[in-house]
């Protein structure tokens, strides 16, 4: 977590007080930790739909009436 000091010296606003800054570091952590949490909500939709597509293609017939081998020309 960043100081007091760290917030001062990247937010460089002297007219903010102690309090703004502590609250904008705070809202910044809240805000990063929505990101973070919405980043792993997507990527584990993706590794269902990933391990649902290898499934899919897995069940799929290899040669049939309705899917004839492939021929190479």
């Amino acid at each position: 977590m960043l100081t007091l000091e760290q917030a001062k010296e990247l937010l460089d606003d002297p007219t903010l007080s102690d309090e703004e800054v502590l609250e904008i570091r705070d809202q910044l952590y809240s805000l990063a930790e929505i990101i973070y949490e919405q980043w792993q909500a997507d990527m584990a939709k993706k590794k269902k739909l990933r391990l649902e597509e290898k499934t899919h293609s897995e069940n799929l017939p290899t040669s049939s009436p309705e899917y004839p081998p492939l021929v190479s020309a």
